[in-house]
């Protein structure tokens, strides 16, 4: 039941919700003011009915004074002074005149009078007061007693007030009190009316928030309306509410980008169909074989992919293009090497004859290689009796180097000790320059001083002349060793280098020497090895016309390549497929002979040969 109550309250609509909602809130809030209200209103009837009685319980003792102050219990008869109050049923008829309500009078626990009633209208006379609060409090204990109590199966607030004789003791009681229906009448009617009140300002609430839920929510069901069109491809509906400030119109605008959003995808999507239809027309061209498709127009957002595409197929094309030129050249070839194997089997015959020629001509050089050879020997004996002396003549010249040399450095240290004379003589000077002054000063007594310090000076003088003189022939001296060193180092350079190229001399004919020895054992070989190319040129005729067989199957497989590829439409000219028959037996027999790249007559091979 709880699930079905939930399912229900789902499939109810958001405005309905929220109106459910404050009306259960209503509802609540007035159920919890009622109890609260009927709660204090009850406690405050009861707290005004214990004061009633209170008042009641006065004019009761009132009443009953008037019979009598001396209240005792003679038997089971109460009496009032002289008056027995037993039957007596105008005391509490009074009192109920008075304050209304009832009054019993008991004598003991049992009514002796009253105007509470039974059942069946009649006086509840002889019937005892229940066990209970009120039987403890007033009779057990001699207290009063206040508060709500059951009467007969009826509520009443009552006051019980204890019946004391003279001695204290407790011999009846006086009770007055009012139903309860009667005297909470009242606060029912208040209660029921503060129910309907709320009962009519939930309803009213109820209405004005239905209201205003249907004005708050009309603009999301517009977005909802709208949405459900979105989403059916209607991208033209009206989005309400966008110019709103609330949370209602940020989902509004939200609804429009999505709309805006939706527009753009359905023009992506236009873009895209126009896009992969253009490609896929081309696409189709070239599984047909056309390789000259290009994509046309299509949408921005397709132009690179276009652009791919066109270049792709561009080089495609170029590519078979390249292949149909490489088929052709590939046919023309093969038809080249048809014909070129028909030449060389030609000249196979040719080379077989020529061969035998070439032995005998190679025996002639190998005899001359060696005469050479044996010559080339004499002139290396020869060469090394040349350098061996004039290695004896550079010894001589490198040790008269070494003296002049030695004389040089001789010279220059006999120039160092002059210069050193020279420096002494100077000083000499100067100090018997300086002894002659100091004489001067010393006047008469200083004259034979100044006549040697003057000597000395002029034998300074001398000294210093002398050496210059020496340090002239010196330098002369070592000028001309000097040159000496130079002309006799320029002999010694000129002899190495003459050395030096008679070894190279020797060197060189000894190589001549030992080259026509490996050329002479070269030829030998040589000469073997024309014997088994006269062998391999018989095995290569018949390799030769294998290679001509092949060669022709070559052709028709280049064939074959160039009408596969003519299929392909690259925009160019097919190129032609040229059938290239083979030789006859008779055009093999009168082929011409060919020397080299050359061809030649019949009879001109012998004098080929000789010339060779």
């Amino acid at each position: 039941m709880f699930v079905t109550l939930r399912a229900r309250i789902d499939a109810l609509a958001l405005q309905a919700k929220v109106t459910l909602m404050i009306v259960l809130a209503l509802i609540a809030l007035s159920l919890a003011s009622f109890a609260a209200t009927a709660t204090f209103l009850y406690a405050d009837a009861e707290e005004r009915a214990v004061e009633r009685q209170e008042t009641n319980m006065r004019v009761a003792w009132d009443v009953l004074g008037r019979y009598g102050r001396d209240l005792r219990l003679e038997g089971e008869t109460l009496y009032a002074g002289s008056v027995a109050l037993n039957g007596r049923y105008d005391a509490v008829d009074r009192i109920k005149q008075l304050v209304g309500g009832t009054a019993t009078i008991f004598a003991h626990d049992t009514r002796i009078s009253t105007n509470v009633k039974k059942e069946d209208g009649s006086r509840a006379v002889g019937t005892k007061l229940a066990a209970g609060p009120t039987y403890d409090a007033v009779l057990k204990r001699g207290e009063p007693f206040r508060g709500r109590a059951e009467i007969l199966g009826t509520s009443y607030f009552t006051a019980y007030d204890p019946i004391k004789d003279a001695g204290g003791k407790v011999v009846g009681v006086l009770y007055v009190g009012v139903p309860a229906d009667d005297f909470l009448s009242n606060v029912n009617t208040i209660g029921f009316s503060l129910a309907g009140i709320a009962l009519l300002v939930t309803l009213l609430v109820a209405l004005l928030c239905r209201r205003f839920a249907r004005e708050l929510f009309q603009p999301l069901v517009g977005m909802t309306q709208a949405v459900d069109k979105l989403a059916k491809g209607d991208l033209a509906a009206d989005v309400p509410g966008t110019d709103r400030k609330d949370e209602v119109g940020t989902i509004a605008r939200t609804v429009l980008v999505f709309r805006e959003t939706a527009i753009q995808k359905a023009k992506s999507d236009e873009e895209q169909k126009v896009g992969v239809a253009a490609i896929a027309a081309s696409l189709h061209q070239l599984a047909q074989g056309d390789l000259t498709a290009q994509v046309g127009d299509v949408p921005a957002a397709y132009a690179q992919l276009k652009d791919d595409f066109n270049a792709a197929a561009d080089q495609l094309r170029d590519a078979m293009g390249a292949i149909v030129g490489t088929a052709a050249s590939l046919h023309g070839g093969s038809g080249e090497i048809s014909h070129a194997a028909d030449d060389l089997s030609r000249r196979t015959e040719q080379s077989a004859a020529a061969l035998e020629e070439t032995s005998a001509a190679m025996t002639q050089i190998m005899e001359t290689v060696r005469a050479s050879a044996a010559r080339a020997s004499e002139a290396q004996r020869l060469a090394n009796a040349v350098r061996n002396q004039a290695g004896a003549s550079e010894s001589v010249v490198a040790s008269a180097v070494q003296a002049m040399t030695g004389i040089e450095k001789s010279s220059q240290e006999i120039t160092k000790i002059i210069d050193v004379i020279e420096k002494i003589a100077f000083q000499t000077n100067l100090l018997a320059l300086n002894a002659s002054v100091e004489a001067a000063h010393a006047g008469e007594a200083g004259r034979a001083f100044a006549v040697v310090a003057n000597e000395v000076r002029a034998l300074a003088q001398r000294s210093a002349d002398a050496a210059r003189e020496i340090t002239a022939l010196i330098s002369t001296s070592a000028e001309q060793v000097q040159s000496g060193v130079g002309l006799v180092g320029e002999a010694g350079r000129a002899l190495h280098a003459i050395i030096a190229e008679i070894g190279d001399v020797s060197t060189i004919v000894s190589e001549i020497a030992h080259a026509a020895d490996q050329q002479a054992s070269a030829l030998i070989e040589v000469n073997a090895g024309i014997a088994d190319m006269d062998k391999v040129t018989q095995q290569n005729a018949a390799m030769v016309e294998q290679s001509t067989a092949a060669a022709r199957n070559l052709a028709d497989e280049a064939s074959g390549l160039a009408r596969l590829v003519g299929q392909f439409e690259t925009g160019a000219e097919p190129i032609p497929v040229v059938h290239h028959p083979a030789r006859t037996a008779a055009e093999k027999r009168h082929a011409p002979r060919v020397l080299g790249n050359t061809a030649l007559k019949a009879d001109c091979a012998e004098d080929a040969w000789n010339a060779f």
